[in-house]
């Protein structure tokens, strides 16, 4: 039956390597097609910030809680339909009651950050709404924090008074981590929306990632909305 739950799951992660190829190439070839004279306003250089709320999926979804997003990328328009950049994520989770209790703590933390190498296929780069496909390839690391909350005394310093006093404090003390990581890739869909002539535009993301993170493989979809230059 092991052997059997193992095949089960390469076959898995090769059937999700092939439709991720798949549909890029698809994207590119949709693009190729489309007959959309290439724009003389684009810049080599891009760069965007973001965030959002991240959902979990998968057995990974009982050991932890859906969470939020943070994320950063700059890469390079080879041409207005093509793009590739590096992109870091990282995704803030909650950690479930299950899990706290089997490990006898009384709370704890999860986060999963990434860093991805990401193309990205445009459709009409022209348009004030312009949609997209996204992929993306790279390292991928899970770490989960059991902790204590407690209180502790601090010296801090009062500007208004100017002086110094003790107070107390609630910090969590970590107790251990799990921490795994492994290779993973993502695949979604976009829009860009053009604001006004400035160069800025608002985006708003979402993709289905799959890290291979051991025994539980991480399976998220991250919603992210932020602003591209």
């Amino acid at each position: 039956m092991e052997r059997k739950n193992r095949l089960s799951t390469k076959q898995s992660k090769l059937s999700y390597q092939r439709t991720l190829i798949h549909l890029m190439a698809s994207a590119v070839m949709l693009v190729c097609m489309s007959g959309h004279g290439q724009t003389q306003d684009w810049h080599k250089a891009t760069f965007d910030v973001g965030g959002g709320f991240s959902a979990l999926s998968g057995q990974i979804h009982t050991r932890l809680e859906n969470g939020w997003n943070a994320r950063v990328e700059g890469g390079y328009n080879f041409t207005p339909h093509i793009t590739a950049s590096l992109d870091y994520t990282y995704n803030g989770f909650g950690v479930s009651r299950k899990v706290l209790n089997e490990a006898q703590v009384p709370s704890g933390t999860a986060h999963v950050w990434s860093l991805t190498v990401d193309p990205k296929v445009r459709f009409f780069p022209d348009s004030m709404i312009d949609p997209y496909v996204v992929g993306g390839v790279g390292y991928y690391r899970r770490a989960v924090d059991f902790t204590n909350p407690t209180i502790v005394p601090v010296l801090i310093f009062d500007p208004f008074f100017g002086a110094f006093f003790n107070t107390l404090v609630q910090r969590d003390i970590r107790l251990g981590t799990i921490k795994r990581s492994g290779v993973g890739g993502s695949l979604g869909v976009g829009l860009d929306f053009k604001l006004g002539e400035s160069g800025v535009k608002f985006f708003a993301e979402g993709r289905y990632h799959y890290a291979d993170t051991g025994s539980i493989p991480t399976r998220m979809i991250p919603i992210t909305a932020g602003f591209r230059w």
